[in-house]
């Protein structure tokens, strides 16, 4: 399936031109987490936010305090590009380990549990241990992240084998537990300057679940600069575990940019005059997105338009090339034309399905597709009024095409040989065995 952090193909084309390290503002710095991939882009993109600074170090008696936002995969050669720029060095082949370390990081974030975000926690631990050996002022981190007991254990395997001391531990924790602070929706960390008291960088998290459990987006408060993770990227499109909290996640994400001031010229990566009134993102995956509301409702615009076209081929023969290009291109057109006839409905599988809507991916990637198209057919097969609220306040009703107001637009003719719960609608595969026979279900319309 490509694993649960796989995020939009870009399989065929050419990676974006992004150096291992980044100084974005005279707040952030990004840091490539060596693990480029078609999923991952040019990687995971780390971020250390520091209170702002000129890097004028010989002229500074303390550590500058900094917030690490994810940690990227398990690989060795990340925390040796994280410690040249803890050492003071935008270049990591300028750093030595003679030289002293000048920022100190107080604060890990980790935006969610896949392993491509979480898998470097326990290199830059034991990076950290180094260099406290050589430095008793380097902190002991604090390690954050929304709380999820079903993927918490997977993390807590990843660093059963770190000296128990490389981190501050939680309060009224024991164990491997004692390594997660709980992160609360709305909460604030912040790093302060401690030469300059009115030197400050603020991150306040907002709970943003779909693409995982425990997605969080982390807003830079002083700059109006959101943190996506993986719910919105520098480039491409994302998968997502529940589209329904997706969406409503999109929603939350842009009401919060909407009501902020725009980000301020000046930020690596947008154009310099700025963009005027738009909000910058930071991705997990890809380079900095300088229109963030417009990128935003292009998101959820793209996800409607995906349950446009579903529901359009949903109304022909599948096979039908004319048919299905026409479908693919104007489906608002064919939809007028076709929903409410009475002609005889044609089954679709999802493989046929896949093989329109993604006919430059090979087959063996079909499953790795299948998860975000069947959650676009559980979506349509229920009436809106039976989908889940959101965790979190949203004033603004679910987006939705006007095809799917009333009630479940689709079925599926029968339940796959593995389903486990009693719904009527096919269960998600849990291996690749499941996923090939799931592909092979019939799906129609329902009216």
């Amino acid at each position: 399936m490509g694993g649960p952090s796989a995020v939009a193909s870009a399989a065929g084309k050419q990676l974006d031109n992004m150096a291992d390290i980044t100084r974005l503002t005279t707040r952030t710095i990004r840091i490539l987490g060596q693990n480029p991939s078609s999923f991952t882009l040019n990687g995971t993109n780390t971020y250390l936010v520091t209170p702002p600074c000129d890097l004028n170090w010989p002229g500074r008696s303390t550590l500058l305090p900094a917030i690490l936002v994810d940690t990227g995969d398990a690989r060795d050669d990340y925390a040796p590009f994280l410690e040249a720029v803890l050492r003071g060095n935008l270049r990591r082949e300028d750093a030595q380990d003679t030289q002293p370390v000048c920022i100190g990081i107080t604060d890990i974030i980790m935006t969610h549990w896949h392993h491509d975000h979480v898998g470097g926690m326990p290199y830059v631990l034991r990076m950290l241990e180094k260099l406290r050996r050589q430095d008793p002022r380097v902190p002991q981190p604090r390690i954050h992240k929304f709380a999820e007991p079903v993927t918490d254990p997977t993390f807590f395997d990843r660093i059963a084998d770190v000296d128990p001391t490389a981190y501050a531990h939680a309060p009224n924790s024991e164990g491997t537990r004692a390594v997660l602070w709980p992160l609360r929706d709305a909460q604030t960390i912040s790093v302060v300057d401690p030469e300059n008291s009115s030197l400050v960088s603020s991150l306040r998290a907002l709970f943003t679940p779909g693409h995982a459990a425990d997605h969080t987006s982390l807003l830079l408060e002083e700059d109006n600069i959101l943190f996506t993770g993986d719910n919105v990227l520098g480039r491409g499109s994302t998968v997502f575990e529940d589209l329904v909290l997706y969406l409503r996640s999109l929603q939350r994400s842009l009401a919060l940019l909407s009501a902020r001031r725009p980000t301020r010229p000046g930020v690596y990566g947008t154009p310099v005059s700025g963009v005027q009134g738009e909000n910058v993102l930071y991705p997990g995956h890809g380079p900095v997105v300088p229109k963030g509301r417009d990128t935003i409702r292009r998101y959820i615009r793209h996800r409607l338009e995906r349950e446009e076209q579903i529901l359009a081929l949903l109304t022909g023969r599948p096979g039908d090339k004319e048919f299905s290009t026409e479908a693919m291109a104007f489906p608002e057109k064919v939809l007028t034309a076709r929903m409410h006839t009475h002609e005889p409905r044609h089954t679709w599988t999802l493989f046929q399905l896949i093989a329109v809507l993604y006919a430059n991916y090979e087959t063996k990637m079909y499953p790795a597709v299948a998860r975000g198209l069947l959650l676009h057919l559980q979506k349509l097969s229920q009436p809106i009024e039976d989908l889940p609220s959101p965790p979190f306040y949203l004033a603004d009703p679910l987006p939705t095409t006007q095809w799917t107001k009333d009630d479940r637009l689709v079925r599926s003719v029968r339940l796959p040989s593995y389903q486990r719960s009693t719904n009527a609608i096919p269960d998600a595969a849990s291996n690749e065995a499941e996923w090939w026979e799931l592909m092979e279900i019939p799906w129609v319309l329902s009216q």
